[in-house]
């Protein structure tokens, strides 16, 4: 149904699966199978980009439902999440979908929306007394702005753990042209919901912290470059709605 781009029989289709599967089953099956297929198909020029849209829209669509029957984690909040799609970018799927799942899972979150300033976020950390900060955006210039945002963060003496994502993001950008510019504070890569989810909660415990910041060291130490000049042509990914912009 996600490679189809069709929502034709969608929420009956995903209650017969509901049935067998969890939401989130069927969310890191199925769904994410047939978006993956639909990447590997643009990627080939076997779809256009008018069908990859319509197959995020039946994504998106099907989330929409399965959400209401996601067991809460009805035990104390774990911590508050600022979560928002940066500035200059419309898109928010995946950030929908972090926050459905670590909504669902004992967090608090704060979603700001989309083209979320710097500066907004800030003031929303600031005011909620946010513990962890989650930021989203699919275009290649959304890279940047991640940058941006790091950089106003840290002028404002912010150092709470923050993780990104999104299309266009890579763990090498990420290491190197992110997190540098938030000054001896971590950023983390996360591909996808689950991801993020399991990152939290070593974080949130003390004794998995300090194993979790030595795994991250040792990441970085691998995908670090040192040369000067590699690191200046290092640049993100054209996704498919960079290539709908141009």
């Amino acid at each position: 149904m996600v490679v189809e781009g069709s929502k034709k029989d969608l929420t009956i289709l995903l209650d017969e699966l509901l049935k067998k599967y969890s939401p989130i089953e069927i969310i890191n099956g199925p769904l994410m199978t047939g978006m993956d297929e639909v990447g590997r198909l643009f990627n080939n020029n076997d779809l256009i980009v008018a069908e990859v849209l319509q197959s995020a829209e039946v994504m998106k669509a099907s989330v929409s439902h399965l959400e209401q029957f996601m067991k809460k984690d009805e035990s104390s909040v774990k911590g508050k999440v600022v979560m928002a799609t940066v500035k200059g970018d419309v898109h928010d799927i995946g950030k929908n979908l972090v926050g459905i799942i670590i909504g669902n899972n004992g967090y608090e979150v704060i979603d700001l929306g989309i083209n979320a300033s710097a500066e907004k976020i800030r003031e929303a950390i600031i005011e909620h007394k946010a513990d962890f900060l989650g930021l989203s955006g699919l275009l290649v210039k959304s890279a940047t702005e991640m940058v941006n945002t790091m950089e106003v963060l840290r002028e404002a003496g912010i150092d709470i753990p923050i993780f990104v994502g999104g299309a266009a993001l890579t763990e090498k950008f990420t290491v190197n042209k992110i997190e540098p510019a938030y000054k001896n504070n971590i950023v983390i890569y996360s591909r996808d919901a689950m991801t993020a989810l399991s990152d939290l909660n070593k974080m949130i415990d003390e004794k998995k912290f300090e194993e979790f910041k030595e795994h991250l060291q040792k990441r970085r130490e691998l995908v670090t470059i040192k040369d000067a000049k590699k690191l200046e042509q290092l640049k993100v990914k054209p996704t498919v709605s960079d290539i709908k912009r141009c």
